[in-house]
């Protein structure tokens, strides 16, 4: 559910990808160091924006390092890495066992299979560390299955309930910020779980896997709406925190980078075809309602 908290980089400087780079990499290293190499493929760029974030309000101490990678062998990578990057990769490891496991058991999916039994172990030991998330995420999870499996399910019930799981886990070690960091979390994750219905729509028509936007047969113009009112709260949360440091950079993920795949998804063309096919089809539908009438 996750690919969609990412930066634009045409609108960073060469210091700021450099710097995302930098925090991406600390995650990288820290999810190593605490769950082993397996645990990399479930590197994200998502809470890397969580990194930038807390650290921005936090500002605590960070170690850098250079080393090579996997991915970059040849080549030298800076890496910077604080508390904050610990626990987000606390986080990465817990969420993406989840999506495996959710993965395999709607889908029957032998990779997802494969995925959580090569992070079941890893999945223990975040267990461990962060408890309290952990049995958050569970719930939460549960809970949205539930919501996804019922007729009865409002359309944004299943977001609300991915938007308050996130606001625990964003709001946890924040001091006075507690509060807004919550809050802030919250209105993403309601964000973040529409964006996934709205990129996944065609494919949720074809499978018939639940989707708020099917349910309700959303023109893609009507998603942007809706979407755009979760990531504006979100902002208006966001803009109010005492932030300075990659301040730039963060405001590229939440106001650019954040609707990048539904701009791919749906180009300005396409959404205008579709909604006037929606219009259409919406007209013909009252026709016949006013002729039952009569």
């Amino acid at each position: 559910m996750f690919g969609f908290v990412i930066a634009s980089l045409p609108s960073l400087s060469d210091e700021e990808k450099e710097r995302y780079h930098e925090v991406y990499c600390g995650l990288c290293r820290a999810l190593k160091t605490r769950y082993g190499n397996v645990s990399r493929a479930t590197l994200s760029y998502d809470l890397t924006f969580y990194i930038l974030l807390a650290s921005s309000l936090q500002e605590p101490p960070e170690t850098h390092e250079e080393g090579h990678c996997p991915a970059h062998p040849k080549k030298l990578q800076r890496s910077s890495r604080n508390r904050y990057s610990d626990y987000a990769a606390d986080l990465t490891l817990s969420l993406a066992y989840h999506k495996c496991l959710d993965d395999w058991n709607d889908e029957r999916k032998m990779r997802a299979r494969m995925g959580e039994k090569l992070l079941a172990g890893a999945y223990e030991k975040a267990k461990e560390r962060i408890p309290d998330q952990c049995r958050s995420i569970e719930e939460s999870l549960a809970r949205i299955s539930e919501l996804e499996q019922s007729p009865m399910t409002e359309s944004d019930d299943a977001a609300r309930a991915f938007g308050k799981m996130l606001g625990v886990l964003f709001g946890f070690d924040q001091g006075i910020w507690k509060s807004p960091m919550t809050e802030f979390g919250d209105y993403l994750g309601r964000f973040v779980y529409l964006m996934d219905a709205a990129v996944d729509f065609e494919d949720d028509v074809k499978t018939g896997n639940y989707n708020p936007f099917v349910r309700l047969e959303t023109p893609p113009d009507q998603m942007r709406a809706i979407l755009s009112h979760y990531i504006a709260n979100a902002s208006r949360v966001f803009e109010k925190l005492p932030l300075e440091q990659d301040l730039h950079l963060m405001r590229s993920v939440l106001y650019e980078g954040v609707w990048q795949r539904f701009n791919e998804k749906y180009n300005n063309d396409e959404m205008n075809e579709k909604h006037k096919k929606n219009e259409k089809t919406g007209a013909t539908r009252k026709r016949a309602m006013q002729r039952a009438r009569s």
